[in-house]
């Protein structure tokens, strides 16, 4: 049994609620996944982790995705097994364990409905041994369309100690289940998840949801993040990460569990107030209601397209600390188009107020030499401002970044922009820690985010790569002494080396871009659900 304690979280400015949670225990149970035909000693695993969680003195006690009966449940009718006990008798037994030792349980069951489907659900039990409601999985994965139903809810309750919201595993992809749960007051996003995972060893096995989508989710919605998994194998077919972990409001892993073992994590949070890094403008968030046909996305996806023909390289130029000048932009920009580069993201630099009169030669050496690039310069007048700029062959476009601290900002998004490398969309300094920005420029139809940060956040990659996963779009992001370029998968394809200032460059292709499945029957567009978003865009 792991057993960690951290110091008190902070981060400066004021949270969106009154801050509700005081310390208190969490108890994650990483139980080994077993064969459906195995239900009773599954069963019996997760009653003794329960007693361990609540000899550990837990206040609040996770069960991972489909804990019971299993996830790989291969068909509806999962409890007319004879192995499987009835519903209402594992929800006895869990609800006795919970009364025992006076804890919430959050409990990743199928969960069978009158009409014959199931729905792949966090139950939640009080300290008194009653169910208090449940939360329903939304972006369902692959075979689980096959027997679940999505939900359309997110629920949030207060324990006391704290408000806390769950999602379960591949909920994590689409950013606005996160937020929503945030937006409805959860301070702590408790994940009950069955991560799919990959390793030379399994002891090495591991997932991009624990690399970075759920720090991601943690950093940008200024919460608590405890992810409750399973390990080892179903079906034979089906390998589990493990590594249970608790992630704070800064994105960082504070305690992780091995991927080969049974573990019931126990961590006590000490937290104080917190908040997303960047205010949130709902106003401007009105594509993500948007209903699905409606969307430009979508006719984009339905392109006809030659891959082989849609081959183009783009770049992330890091910045060295020194002022906008436009002769030392033009150099960069020549350098990369001699080695055919056709999109260029330079790092955000400082500037005067008026800063855009020494464009010309920018725009000049863009018009005569092809290709594109994307600029930003902050003005620390009596109006302090962040804009990118982006040069095209045939226009210039200029975005005051939307959001931001200390600056005066922009009432609008970025517009998507053609290019010769695809269609772009601008994330401008803090633009690019707030999801709902990236994710209004995917649905407008962007190819490629193209962000230019004007300092280094230690978040940087990781919220890159989290961008580009869950809208199957390349980010390249560029800032003082970094970069990255991210491919639509998530994974980086180049970095720039720190303390080097060079040029980073790789091949992307938009018809990559374009192709939004993750998995079959799993469609990172075509599987959001615009009508349960309301609270994200008031």
């Amino acid at each position: 049994m792991a057993h960690a304690r951290r110091a008190a979280y902070r981060r400066p400015g004021p949270p969106l609620y009154a801050v509700a949670m005081e310390p208190f225990t969490i108890a994650l149970c990483q139980v080994r996944a077993r064969e459906i035909d195995e239900a009773e000693e599954n069963l019996q695993a997760i009653l003794a982790a329960l007693d361990r969680a609540g000899d550990a003195g837990a206040q609040l006690v996770a069960l991972p995705e489909c804990a019971y009966p299993a996830y790989y449940l291969r068909g509806a009718h999962a409890y007319e097994r004879p192995e499987v006990r009835p519903y209402d008798e594992v929800c006895r037994l869990l609800g006795e364990k919970a009364h025992r030792y006076g804890y919430w349980l959050a409990a990743g069951l199928a969960v069978p409905h009158p009409e014959g489907r199931l729905s792949n659900s966090g139950v939640v039990f009080g300290p008194d041994g009653e169910i208090r409601g449940q939360y329903d999985k939304q972006f369902l994965w692959h075979f689980d369309n096959n027997w679940f139903e999505p939900g359309r809810e997110f629920p949030v309750w207060d324990a006391g100690f704290c408000r806390f919201g769950i999602l379960i595993c591949a909920d994590s992809r689409q950013p606005e289940i996160a937020r929503s749960l945030y937006v409805n007051g959860a301070e702590l996003i408790v994940d009950l998840t069955a991560w799919v995972s990959t390793g030379r060893t399994v002891q090495e096995l591991t997932t991009t949801q624990c690399q970075y989508l759920m720090p991601a989710r943690a950093y940008e919605n200024g919460v608590w993040v405890a992810a409750c998994d399973k390990w080892g194998s179903e079906d034979g077919t089906i390998v589990y990460a493990g590594r249970s972990s608790v992630i704070d409001p800064l994105g960082q892993t504070l305690v992780c569990a091995p991927s080969d073992a049974d573990e019931v994590v126990v961590y006590t949070i000490d937290p104080q107030d917190a908040a997303p890094p960047v205010p949130r403008r709902p106003a401007l968030y009105s594509m993500l209601t948007m209903p699905q046909d409606e969307l430009p996305i979508l006719s984009l996806m339905r392109e006809p397209m030659v891959p082989a023909d849609e081959d183009r390289r783009v770049a992330v130029v890091p910045g060295d600390g020194a002022a906008f000048d436009a002769g030392t932009v033009v150099a960069r920009y020549e350098a990369l188009r001699a080695q055919d580069v056709d999109f260029m993201v330079f790092a955000g630099v400082t500037g005067p107020e008026g800063w855009q009169v020494d464009l010309p030669p920018i725009e000049t050496a863009v018009r005569g030499g092809g290709g594109s690039l994307l600029l930003g310069v902050a003005s620390d007048g009596c109006a302090p401002s962040q804009s990118a700029v982006l040069v095209t062959p045939d226009r210039t476009v200029e975005h005051l970044a939307s959001h931001g601290r200390g600056i005066n900002t922009g009432e609008t998004l970025s517009p998507v922009i053609e290019t010769p490398a695809g269609n772009v969309g601008i994330l401008c300094g803090d633009e690019g820690l707030v999801p709902e920005v990236a994710r209004c420029l995917m649905l407008q139809g962007a190819d490629i985010l193209a962000w230019t940060l004007f300092e280094a956040d230690p978040m940087a990659e990781v919220l890159a790569r989290a961008r580009s996963d869950e809208n199957k779009v390349y980010t390249a992001a560029a800032w003082p002494d970094g970069g990255v370029i991210a491919e639509p998968s998530g994974g980086p394809m180049v970095h720039v080396p720190a303390g080097t200032g060079v040029a980073m460059a790789a091949q992307v292709n938009r018809a990559v871009a374009r192709w939004k499945d993750r998995a079959p029957g799993t469609n990172m567009v075509r599987d959001r659900i615009p009508g349960a978003y309301g609270a994200l865009v008031r």
